[in-house]
């Protein structure tokens, strides 16, 4: 019988001695199993004149300048804005997309007489503007160490970033045709199955008064294949330049980095690029009218943290309804003579051409002058005089009325 103090023995599966070798086993088998980078071949991958890593161009740069070559790098200016003939313009694979007013831009310099050296990253506009993108297959590029001995005694404790240790290249494809002209860089012997692979992993050609070399693999040109010296593609890159440099009516000896277009200096941001839209384009300043419209709306309809006062409204009655009250009131008090003034001052208004002056003059002495003018309306003028002098009963209203119809009609016809 098992005593209910006791504590119950552990599963052998959860006991230390078992688990911790498990754990073990499975971290060793993991390291061993996980797929690493090739040796030498991590970090950052811009082909940059400012990189000494493995993937940088650092070493094209050092190498240029130590030959002869006056180096700069344009880490702010996207494009060439001008043209002199003594410049070699390097694009080497650009991570960010080079524009096609930047494009336009670099081969104007060419065409004026600059050199470009352009090392090809995908299609941009200006590979599509020399017609030349990467092949479909690649190739090998021979050993050096048959023709330079030298090479032999130079020994590196670096491995081969290849498993055959050969360099292996992305070749050239042309699209509009490759140039009648063209100069071979890097002839490729055989492809990646070991067949003959005649296109080349570089290739030179003049374009109106200056020279192109387009790289198809940014491999060439990279730190860790320059260094190698049984490659020999150091002497390649040298000849590359050297052709550059030659060709124009002077020599080309500037080379300028395109720094631009691998992320370094300042560039334009979206802050910027959204205030010159918004400011300097019609669509733009619509947008931002319609933005500050809804903004005032918004403003106007939003909820007060003081509450507006109310509009104290007097309520006033309509014109009919005070000329029908008015009425009343006459008719009450019999005020005959007032309603008889009101309706002359009427229409004196409407008969009178003197202006102000004119209907200042006293109502007698209008009557006197309207007798004046015409005698047929003595009668009416008499029964006017006594409307406006006398209280008259309000039967006779009506025949006051149309004395003065009748004389806003006879004065009316003899003014026109």
């Amino acid at each position: 019988m098992t005593d209910p103090g006791s504590t119950p023995g552990r599963e052998w599966w959860t006991r230390p001695g078992v688990i911790l070798p498990v754990v073990g086993s499975i971290v060793l088998i993991v390291a061993l199993f996980t797929p690493q980078a090739a040796s030498g071949r991590f970090g950052d991958p811009r082909l940059s004149s400012h990189l000494a890593n493995a993937l940088g161009a650092r070493v094209l740069h050092d190498m240029a300048t130590r030959l002869g070559w006056r180096t700069l790098r344009s880490d702010s200016v996207a494009a060439p804005t001008s043209f002199d003939g003594h410049t070699i313009h390097a694009v080497l694979a650009p991570v960010t997309p080079v524009l096609p007013a930047e494009a336009h831009a670099y081969l104007q310099a060419v065409r004026g007489g600059d050199a470009l050296l352009l090392v090809l990253q995908g299609r941009t506009p200006l590979s599509d503007s020399l017609g030349v993108a990467h092949s479909t297959r690649g190739g090998v590029l021979p050993f050096r160490v048959a023709t330079e001995p030298s090479c032999a005694a130079r020994r590196t404790l670096a491995p081969p970033l290849w498993p055959d240790a050969r360099v292996h290249l992305l070749g050239l494809r042309w699209l509009k045709g490759a140039p009648a002209d063209r100069v071979g860089f890097a002839p490729m012997q055989t492809d990646a199955f070991g067949l003959p692979h005649p296109g080349d992993a570089a290739a030179g050609f003049a374009l109106g008064q200056g020279r192109v070399i387009v790289v198809a693999d940014p491999d060439l040109l990279r730190n860790d294949v320059l260094r190698y010296c049984m490659w020999g593609v150091d002497t390649i890159a040298v000849h590359m330049l050297e052709w550059l440099r030659a060709g124009g009516a002077v020599l080309r000896t500037t080379i300028v980095f395109d720094e631009y277009h691998q992320g370094f200096g300042s560039r334009v941001g979206v802050a910027s690029v959204t205030t010159d839209f918004l400011l300097g384009h019609p669509v733009g300043r619509t947008i931002l009218a319609a933005v500050l419209a809804a903004l005032v709306l918004l403003l106007a309809a939003a909820p007060r943290a003081v509450r507006p006062p109310d509009v104290t409204r007097v309520e006033r009655r309509d014109p009919l309804e005070q000329v029908d009250a008015l009425a009343h009131a006459y008719e009450q008090v019999h005020a005959t003579r007032t309603i008889s003034a009101r309706l002359l001052r009427g229409v004196r208004r409407r008969v009178e051409r003197g202006g102000p002056a004119a209907r200042a003059r006293a109502d007698d002495e209008f009557m006197d002058r309207t007798s004046a003018l015409s005698t047929a309306l003595a009668a009416d003028v008499a029964v006017v005089r006594r409307a406006l002098h006398d209280t008259i009963p309000d039967r006779d209203l009506p025949a006051v009325g149309a004395a003065l119809r009748r004389i806003e009609t006879t004065l009316t016809t003899t003014n026109s």
